[in-house]
């Protein structure tokens, strides 16, 4: 399918739902459980001399933001891979236009340790080969990029199954997927001109056509097509 047709189909989904769409993708990202992310991450990059000659009113705030974040850091590392599989039931749910909770995003955690190993095995295959270069690096982490889906709808599948199957289904989508992506980099823009509030709106919006990719070529071209609404201009 084109990317404008998931993109389509991601808008249909997010008809009535919006707002427990963004919740959730909210939540989701505090927790490292975006299945993609934008505008997610807090990074704090200080100049030393800056640092060193800060008037003390400022460490009364700084401290805190540092403790938080450096928190945060640490809760996503251990419950992000968790998430990440009660967001893509999430996600699914929305595409079949079956009732949503929010509980959905929790309701996996009897899965915690196939859900930390899905994202450490992830994210560990992606750094070694992206030492090699960072053209592979790309291309490992489109290839593992379905394992949530695919162990949220096989859970009698292993974290290093599941990512072997990814990279089976992915085999001849992984430009597919780039491209989808490449097209969100407007919005991308526009969002950051918010002052990062676009990214509230622009976060469900693209797990939902990641799930409708997802759907896409998992169950075949000609099912996905029948969910594709008329084109919107």
């Amino acid at each position: 399918m084109t990317s404008s047709e998931l993109r389509a189909i991601a808008r249909r989904n997010l008809e009535g739902t919006w707002g427990i769409s963004v919740g959730v993708a909210l939540v989701a990202a505090l927790l490292g459980g975006l299945i993609v992310g934008t505008g997610s991450n807090i990074n704090f990059n200080f100049n030393e001399d800056t640092v060193r000659n800060l008037p003390p009113i400022f460490w009364t705030v700084l401290l805190p933001l540092v403790s938080v974040a450096g928190l945060l850091g640490i809760v996503s590392f251990i419950l992000g891979g968790t998430v990440e599989l009660g967001y893509a039931k999430f996600l699914l749910k929305q595409y079949d236009r079956k009732q949503l909770q929010f509980s959905d995003l929790f309701s996996q955690f009897e899965r915690f340790g196939t859900g930390f190993a899905q994202k450490f095995l992830r994210t560990l295959f992606t750094v070694l080969w992206s030492l090699l270069f960072i053209i592979p690096g790309i291309v490992k982490g489109l290839s593992y990029a379905m394992t949530p889906f695919i162990l949220e709808e096989h859970p009698e599948m292993t974290a290093s199954e599941a990512i072997k199957a990814s990279m089976r289904l992915m085999d001849g989508h992984k430009m597919d997927l780039f491209i989808l992506g490449l097209t969100f980099i407007g919005w991308q823009i526009l969002a950051c001109l918010t002052m990062g509030i676009g990214f509230l709106f622009l976060n469900p919006y693209m797990n939902a056509a990641y799930a409708a990719f997802y759907r896409s070529v998992s169950t075949g071209r000609q099912e996905a097509r029948a969910y594709v609404p008329p084109v919107e201009f």
